[in-house]
């Protein structure tokens, strides 16, 4: 799942034109930003990447993501989990 500080409006146009298959939440007003820690910049989210187990226990956090190879990493350590 992503999150994103847009409008849903935004997001679902994001989401087809990138041909995206998985929800993509709206969070305009910051507030699960916020929550979360994650970093922003003038009303934009840091992208950052959380890793949430079967239980939902966050097993890796990227802060910052670094965009290439990162869905490879991400992949990977999935996979270690079992």
């Amino acid at each position: 799942m992503g999150a994103s500080t847009d409008t849903e409006a935004d997001n679902a146009a994001f989401k087809a034109k990138q041909g995206l298959h998985f929800p993509l939440l709206s969070d305009p007003g910051g507030q699960a930003i916020a929550a979360l820690g994650i970093r922003s910049d003038r009303g934009f989210a840091k992208r950052t990447t959380y890793l949430i187990d079967g239980g939902g226990t966050v097993r890796r956090v990227w802060d910052p993501v670094q965009i290439d190879g990162h869905a490879d990493d991400v992949l990977a350590a999935a996979r270690d989990l079992g």
